[in-house]
């Protein structure tokens, strides 16, 4: 406490943010206790200019919009919207839900979820910064919709205002709840006390004067530090309020948004997504490993944005491949230095930020984080006579973790690294480098069992499209001399044949200028004395540029396909892009920059130094660049929340759909009754369960339900406990054979096979395991 007072009274600019930090810290936490804020909006609240098509019913309980067409003609160029008087509200995350009819067609109702009477959104004219709210399309498919609004902290708000906006159709509203997340009450103080830690943390390590520790609190701070600075230049774009738009944003948003709702269902680990493509519900869990996903719908059920938790995860994403590129790099030069080196170049490179950026592919820019970790792993197998866990287990889980975020990538580094051990044959066969390299595989599989035997199992029992056709020729993707050696890309763009409308897919400045560094320690080899880090920089460079080969035009994938026919076809059409191979070729050319450096230092180590700056200066640059291109090239986006029904950006190409049907018809979910006797009295999913209320005064009938069958569903009579045996029928959705004279109500849920917790258990073991085996290492060294 006496030194705490010390330096408070040395920096009374300090003692004053305390303060402020201990209000708001107060104030956060008194907003803890107390009922939950509830708001009720009921068509009376809402102005209506338009009496010619609108009105509220004689009970007061809809808002009634039609235009027949007959009476009134819509002022041209002029919106019609009806708004609600402004309500006061607290600040807070609210569930609003909103129950309505829409019916853009009302001569030919559709039931289509692609069409829309109208749309609803909320604002304030006082204060609009403090509303965030996606607006809210009211479709034809459904009757109540559930979306979410935030109020910011300390806003004061009087006029919260809902705003109708009528297209043409008919449009009913019946009202708008509006109900507080007492939960985002405790989110916000814990987001809070972090913020508040960090920002004391770096103030008092850089700003505070006489404090006499300071210096060497620098000095042991100071590789976190880079590290923090490295990731934030490379976060920069997610510092706002929107998204930059990328390729597969859309599906990654969809797939953390229905990854948030299982688990608030209680689904754990999720294996299917039940409310995906309109309720027919999606195999992607099955299929696409969605571990890494668990951070941000675990935010997103605690009732951040979607835009933030997405953010969050970007961030998270990028330390974790500084950290480990610095852990790596450092560990094979055997430097702190040139580890935060090699953290730089690797995590500001061209390629990763293009897949977190402008693709938006979130498996592909997680599965980069892992690459270091495999290159360290097979540094340690090859660089020591006994391989014990220590040097074989950075393998093992960076080939797990490649499984579980992106099967691809890990099929990709797994074809080299099957080269680099035929060439290098006799030292791989000899038995205790064999025996680390049998141990590391079967530590991967088990820490993948989980996941990985469950997929194996679900793609060989379902016929899905993924199992179907050739995807198609690949080579017409690959990339271009002129692009990958282009200092600075275009930006923003797509992926097709050519080099016009492409994305960046280059190497970048820094990599670039680092290959000519690389080219003149290979010329000059004979005049190193370090041989070893001469023939690691050799052997990093040549399997560099084997990766940058098959990533271009001129390999001749085609006629692979052609010559080894079609199961060969098969696999190189999954790659999809040859330009995928640059993720592997940009980690190994910046292990080959980095070592490139370390022979510099043998002959000069003042010019290693400045080689390394110049580097790092090129690195900033190039981002710098490639953030402003951002900045005028690519769409802002606020996803809140994630709510389309076209299928199309939920599911990507639809690999995980059963082979044969159509997404398409996902927009229409009504269950289909087969016999004219069978009345359809309710349908609907709550918590991730299809409840189908069927009367039948008539024989034996199936009723079509829209759930696509990808097994392991379960019917029963809700009152009874009755099972129903479960058929497939057209567009392989669910069917039930409903008994003559049944009324009742009829639930449907999905069930994972009760054998998969054995995988799970052998995952959960094989890592307990591995943490114990660690830190009772640890505790021996020690």
């Amino acid at each position: 406490m006496k030194k705490l007072r010390e330096l408070l009274r040395a920096n009374r600019w300090f003692a004053v943010v305390l303060l402020l930090e201990a209000a708001v810290l107060a104030s956060l936490a008194a907003s803890l206790f107390g009922a939950p804020y509830r708001l009720q909006l009921t068509p009376a609240d809402f102005s209506n200019d338009y009496p010619q098509i609108a009105a509220v019913n004689e009970d007061g309980t809809t808002l009634q919009i039609w235009n027949n067409g007959e009476d009134f003609t819509p002022p041209e160029g002029k919106v019609i919207t009806f708004s609600s008087a402004g309500s006061a509200i607290h600040s807070g995350a609210y569930e609003v839900t909103i129950q309505y009819f829409s019916c853009e067609t009302p001569d030919t109702p559709t039931f289509n979820a692609l069409h829309s009477a109208g749309s609803l959104s909320f604002s304030s004219k006082g204060n609009p910064s403090a509303v965030r709210a996606d607006t809210v399309t009211l479709d034809d498919c459904h009757r109540t919709i559930t979306t979410r609004l935030w109020v910011n902290y300390g806003a004061k708000m009087q006029d919260m205002t809902a705003t109708l906006t009528y297209g043409e159709g008919q449009l009913y509203l019946y009202g708008i709840t509006l109900t507080e997340q007492p939960i985002y009450r405790l989110t916000r103080l814990v987001i809070f006390v972090l913020l508040a830690a960090v920002l004391n943390f770096v103030l008092l390590l850089l700003f505070a004067r006489r404090d006499e520790n300071a210096p060497a609190r620098r000095r042991k701070y100071a590789v976190p530090l880079i590290l923090a600075g490295i990731t934030v230049a490379a976060c920069l774009p997610l510092f706002s309020n929107y998204l930059y738009f990328g390729h597969d944003i859309d599906y990654h948003l969809q797939r953390i948004s229905a990854m948030a709702a299982e688990l608030s269902y209680g689904q754990f680990p999720v294996r299917m997504t039940t409310d995906t493509l309109n309720g027919y519900g999606y195999a992607n869990s099955l299929c696409y490993c969605e571990l890494f996903l668990t951070l941000p719908a675990l935010l997103y059920n605690a009732w951040l944005p979607l835009r933030t938790c997405y953010q969050v995860y970007i961030f998270a994403v990028t330390l974790s491949t500084a950290i480990i590129a610095y852990y790596s790099f450092g560990k094979i030069t055997a430097s702190r230095k040139l580890g935060l080196l090699g953290a730089a170049l690797y995590t500001l490179s061209c390629y990763r930020l293009v897949c977190t950026y402008i693709r938006a592919s979130v498996g592909e820019y997680t599965a980069i984080t892992f690459l270091p970790l495999v290159l360290v792993g097979l540094y340690n197998i090859y660089t020591t006579e006994k391989p014990r866990f220590a040097q074989w287990a950075p393998m093992a889980f960076g080939m797990a973790a490649l499984v579980q975020c992106h099967l691809l990538s890990c099929e990709l580094i797994a074809l080299l690294l099957v080269v680099f051990c035929l060439l290098r044959l006799r030292d791989t066969l000899r038995p205790a480098r064999l025996l680390a390299w049998v141990k590391a595989a079967l530590l991967a599989v088990a820490l993948s069992a989980w996941y990985f035997f469950p997929f194996l199992i679900s793609t060989h029992e379902i016929n899905l499209m993924v199992n179907g056709p050739l995807i198609g020729k690949i080579q017409n993707q690959g990339t271009y001399l002129v692009q990958l050696f282009s200092p600075f890309g275009p930006g923003f763009g797509g992926a097709d044949s050519g080099t016009n409308p492409d994305m960046t897919l280059s190497f970048g400045l820094p990599l670039v200028v680092g290959l000519l560094l690389v080219l003149y320690c290979l010329l000059r080899r004979e005049s190193w004395h370090d041989r070893d880090t001469l023939h690691r920089m050799q052997a990093a460079f040549g399997f560099a540029v084997l990766a940058m080969v098959l990533s271009m035009h001129v390999f001749p994938w085609d006629s692979f396909h052609n010559w080894l026919g079609r199961t060969v076809g098969k696999l190189i059409g999954l790659f999809q892009y040859p330009w995928r191979f640059l993720s592997l070729a940009t980690a190994l050319l910046c292990l080959a920059v980095v070592l490139a450096v370390q022979l510099l230092k043998e002959k000069n180590v003042r010019l290693a130094k400045g080689v390394a700056l110049s580097l790092v200066g090129c690195t900033l640059l190039m981002t710098g660049v490639m953030q402003t291109q951002m900045l005028t090239g690519q769409q802002e986006v606020a996803y809140n929340t994630y709510r389309k029904m076209d299928p199309t950006p939920t599911t990507g190409v639809g690999e995980y759909l059963i082979d044969g049907t159509s997404a398409y018809e996902t927009i229409w979910a009504q269950p289909k009754p087969g016999s004219d006797k069978m009345q359809l009295l309710s349908y609907e999913k709550r918590g991730g369960k299809a409840y189908l209320e069927v009367e039948n005064d008539g024989e034996a009938a199936d009723i079509s339900v829209p759930i696509f069958n990808y097994g392991h569903y379960h019917a029963v009579d809700e009152a009874t406990g009755e099972e129903y045996p479960l058929g497939t029928g057209e567009n392989a959705r669910i069917t039930l054979n409903i008994q003559a004279g049944y009324t009742g109500t009829i639930m449907i849920a999905y069930q994972a096979p009760a054998y998969w917790r054995g995988f799970e258990l052998v995952s959960a073991l094989a890592l307990l395991g591995s943490i114990a085996w660690g830190v009772s290492r640890r505790k021996k060294k020690q």
